[in-house]
């Protein structure tokens, strides 16, 4: 229930940043974050919440997806810093 939680609270700060500043990052990334970590998020919470054998699974997968694209994230992450130092 935590990790799901924890993943939905990072669609929220996404969603946060894009308030803030209205920049075509914070649009792409939100729409990223809408259509990847809400669903997983949404999918590991309710697995957590109803404690079945088939939704455990389903919250286990989803997780697994979501640290998957977090890894994707940050490598991309840090190959722009590499590229763009200045930015």
């Amino acid at each position: 229930m935590l990790a799901g939680a924890m993943m939905l609270l990072l669609w929220g700060a996404s969603l946060a940043a894009l308030f803030r500043e209205g920049s075509s990052f914070n649009i792409v990334a939100s729409i990223f974050a809408t259509f990847t970590f809400f669903p997983l998020g949404l999918i590991a919470m309710w697995g957590g919440l109803s404690g079945g054998e088939a939704s455990m699974q389903r919250a286990r997968n989803a997780l697994f997806a979501g640290g998957g694209l977090l890894l994707l994230t940050a490598t991309l992450e840090v190959l722009r810093r590499i590229v763009f130092p200045g930015s």
